[in-house]
């Protein structure tokens, strides 16, 4: 069966811990992240603190595949995500001149005849061995595995689309069955089929508002698009009598 590649993602941000934004990157990453073959298996969200952030980067990077950060890439006081991470690696940070002369250009553009101020140039400081992948005009930070991210959700995605293609994996085959019966009625089922197909992801989702169609919703996850057509067979057989409303997939 295809090895599925992990990530992880770090959220960055006091304005999310303390609602003054809501985070829009978590559910676009375990979306996109989905699309892509790749398993999320955690997120974190912590405060604009360099331990904290160096502390979570520490513990992910060497447990998945992938760490992704959103937030704390800015110029700011508050944008301490690079530094973080080239604690949490142990590299010392430098001024990169590729990200200099990228900087230079997009100050340029609006600004032509003139410096960009210190400020800005402060986004060029990163760890040593920092790639720079994606967009040219606006790479995205690579250290190992760990990729730092804007916060803004435009920039986040406009960043990980570009480099979408280095995470590509064998996609997930999905199967889902909606039904009319309750999680108490179909239980003894999903246990059993559960049990018998330990390579299947098996959830069950209920609904409890008034306009559903369906009381619940459940599906069957794999790579291996058989699997998941003889898990979902056995699930069929199994459960109560005329509770099937319909099956999607995979």
């Amino acid at each position: 069966m295809p090895r599925t590649p992990t990530a992880a993602l770090v959220v960055v941000g006091n304005e999310v811990l303390s609602a003054k934004v809501q985070d829009e990157n978590g559910p676009y990453t375990a979306r996109r992240l989905r699309e892509l073959g790749v398993e999320l298996v955690t997120i974190r969200t912590v405060r604009d603190r360099v331990d904290e952030v160096s502390a979570a980067v520490a513990a992910l990077q060497p447990a998945v595949d992938w760490v992704f950060t959103s937030g704390g890439v800015g110029p700011t006081h508050d944008d301490i995500t690079v530094r973080a991470v080239a604690e949490a690696l142990g590299r010392p940070m430098h001024r990169s001149p590729a990200l200099v002369e990228t900087i230079r250009a997009l100050h340029r553009r609006g600004h032509p005849g003139t410096e960009p101020p210190e400020a800005a140039l402060r986004m060029a400081d990163v760890p040593e061995g920092t790639r720079l992948l994606g967009d040219e005009g606006y790479p995205t930070l690579a250290l190992d595995n760990v990729v730092m991210l804007p916060g803004v959700p435009q920039f986040y995605r406009h960043q990980l689309e570009r480099i979408a293609h280095l995470l590509q994996a064998p996609p997930f085959r999905l199967a889902c069955v909606y039904l009319s019966a309750g999680e108490g009625e179909i239980a003894p089922a999903l246990d059993a089929v559960a049990a018998a197909h330990p390579a299947v992801e098996i959830g069950s989702y209920p609904r409890f508002d008034a306009g559903a169609d369906h009381r619940v919703k459940v599906t069957l996850e794999a790579k291996d698009a058989a699997r998941v057509e003889t898990a979902l067979r056995a699930l069929l057989a199994a459960l109560p009598a005329g509770s099937i409303l319909r099956t999607e997939g995979p």
